[in-house]
């Protein structure tokens, strides 16, 4: 598997599983408060690691200096629900950072994608697609029906960390 290029990660049956996990822990998406306009989807959060060390493997065989994943996020996207143009980099004083992100697509719908800045993934069920957290990318609204993704952040330690004592 190769950065930008997508690729079968789940099978239809995960999916599903995964769909049905988040159904009932859906909260409002909006992640830098009640005046960010820029999200306004909905998405669960995936606490269980019964896969995590399948995965922290998969990115391993990319890049050796993966050593954990972030809590992987659902998103659902009904029309009218997106989330702008965006990066997922933190700020450098931590002692992790991202290091790629990977969106599968759990269900498609019409419209709905995925877009870099460069490219748009129109993901079929299972694919998905990994990036660097540096890359400005974006959800966009499903024209009817509800895209549902799933994203992890395959995490590295920090070798440029700024000291904030």
């Amino acid at each position: 598997m190769k950065l930008y290029e997508p690729f079968q990660f789940l099978p239809a049956k995960e999916c599903d599983e995964l769909i049905s996990y988040a159904k009932d822990k859906l909260v409002d998406g909006t992640t830098l408060g009640k005046n960010y306009s820029g999200r306004n989807n909905r998405v669960a959060w995936y606490h269980d690691s019964k896969y995590w060390a399948k995965w922290i493997g998969m990115f391993n065989s990319i890049d050796p200096v993966i050593d954990w994943i972030q809590t992987p996020q659902i998103a659902f996207y009904q029309p009218g629900e997106h989330y702008d143009w965006h990066v997922d980099t933190w700020p450098n004083f931590r002692t992790h950072i991202r290091h790629f992100t990977l969106t599968c697509e759990l269900q498609s719908a019409p419209g709905g994608k995925l877009v870099l800045e460069n490219k748009n993934f129109m993901l079929r069920q299972g694919q998905a697609i990994i990036f660097k957290p540096s890359d400005r990318h974006k959800a966009v609204s499903p024209t009817s029906g509800e895209r549902i993704s799933f994203t992890i952040w395959a995490m590295a330690k920090n070798t440029n960390k700024v000291d904030r004592s």
